[in-house]
């Protein structure tokens, strides 16, 4: 074959590649888990009562390895919310508790489980009882314990998971580029995944699904939670959450990012919560 007839084929598919528009791989970047709480239970407890341990996959906080759920936007219009797989389970409701770096309850509520196994949307406040006063201030870590209550009469046999929270301040040029591609979705959701923006992300990926199953796979894959991708999504039907676009702030002298010492103190601070529960 001459380097001409080569040359043709491979010319046609970089063509067809530019007419199909770009695209996109939905990869969350590694975060690391050294000190952070598993995303799924230890099963060698009494809980076993409402979770068939051989079941799998059990039941799973949907979050990067270091259990911390951040977000851009403002005090407003950001989207919170946390995103559970709840497996085939005996246990009627769940209970979640949000609490401050100092152990402060903020905020507990309820949640009535789905009757069939599938991943779960909670949406989280965002304003305090005042309306006014921003429920997750910008670069604070709030803390979340998940607890599946087995039996309501005993509440030492729930099961539980626990993770973080953290409100970011989205930067000029990240909005900047955030408008750039506001009429496409995907393209938003790995700009926020490639920023390590978390919950606008995997809620974009949710929204997506129906229509592009692959970014959904894409995302969980690579946080290891290929095993939940598969699975449906509780209330698919109707597209899941609105995404607004942040407005820009100030930046936040005290704002960080989620590092190695937030999931210890993640860690630390769960097992006080845990014990209190027991």
């Amino acid at each position: 074959m001459s380097i001409r007839s080569h040359f043709i084929p491979a010319s046609l598919a970089i063509l067809m590649a530019a007419i199909a528009g770009p695209s996109y791989a939905l990869e969350f970047p590694q975060t690391r888990d050294r000190g952070a709480p598993a995303r799924g239970p230890s099963l060698a407890t009494r809980g076993e009562i409402c979770l068939d341990p051989q079941n799998r996959p059990s039941l799973t906080s949907l979050l990067p390895h270091n259990a911390i759920a951040t977000a851009f936007g403002n005090d407003t219009d950001i989207p919170m919310a946390l995103w559970f797989y709840v497996p085939e389970t005996s246990a009627t409701s769940a209970e979640l508790t949000i609490v401050s770096e100092l152990g402060d309850e903020l905020y507990q509520r309820t949640i009535a489980l789905p009757d069939t196994p599938g991943t779960i949307q909670i949406d989280l406040p965002r304003h305090q009882v005042d309306g006014v006063t921003p429920a997750f201030e910008s670069g604070q870590l709030y803390f979340w314990d998940f607890a599946l209550i087995c039996d309501p009469d005993d509440r030492g046999d729930d099961i539980l998971l626990g993770g973080g929270i953290q409100r970011l301040d989205a930067s000029p040029d990240f909005l900047a580029q955030l408008d750039g591609v506001a009429d496409d979705p995907l393209a938003q959701a790995e700009l926020y995944a490639s920023a390590g923006v978390w919950q606008e992300t995997i809620a974009l990926a949710a929204n997506l699904r129906p229509q592009n199953p692959k970014a959904w796979t894409e995302l969980l894959s690579s946080v290891d939670l290929a095993a939940i991708a598969e699975k449906p999504i509780v209330g698919q039907s109707r597209s899941l959450v609105d995404i607004p676009t942040p407005v820009p702030t100030a930046p936040n002298a005290n704002a960080t990012t989620p590092n190695d010492d937030d999931s210890g103190n993640l860690q630390r601070l769960l097992e006080g919560i845990n014990y209190r529960a027991e």
